[in-house]
């Protein structure tokens, strides 16, 4: 499976939901790459990306590959290792 069609096939939110993030109704949450006590983490449901807006955290921008480099401290081949297990791809 290549990088474009997971990127087509996995949501943001299903990346969310695994790591038990949930946006607000605005598509903000707590960064969970800083220590977030006000919601600084913008979600954009339509281009599957994220922003985070706190000037004391290098998440910065990216897309739901990105997300899972960082939340689970690997490179991108294990990323999208990971985004195809949530694909439910073997």
């Amino acid at each position: 499976m290549v990088i474009k069609d997971i990127k087509q096939q996995l949501s943001i939110q299903t990346v969310l939901e695994h790591y038990g993030i949930k946006p607000n109704k605005n598509g903000m949450a707590n960064c969970p790459f800083h220590n977030d006590k006000t919601p600084s983490l913008q979600i954009y449901p339509k281009s599957n990306t994220y922003c985070c807006f706190s000037s004391n955290c290098k998440a910065g921008t990216g897309d739901q590959i990105q997300f899972i480099e960082l939340q689970e401290k690997q490179g991108k081949h294990q990323a999208i290792l990971k985004a195809q297990e949530l694909l439910g791809v073997k």
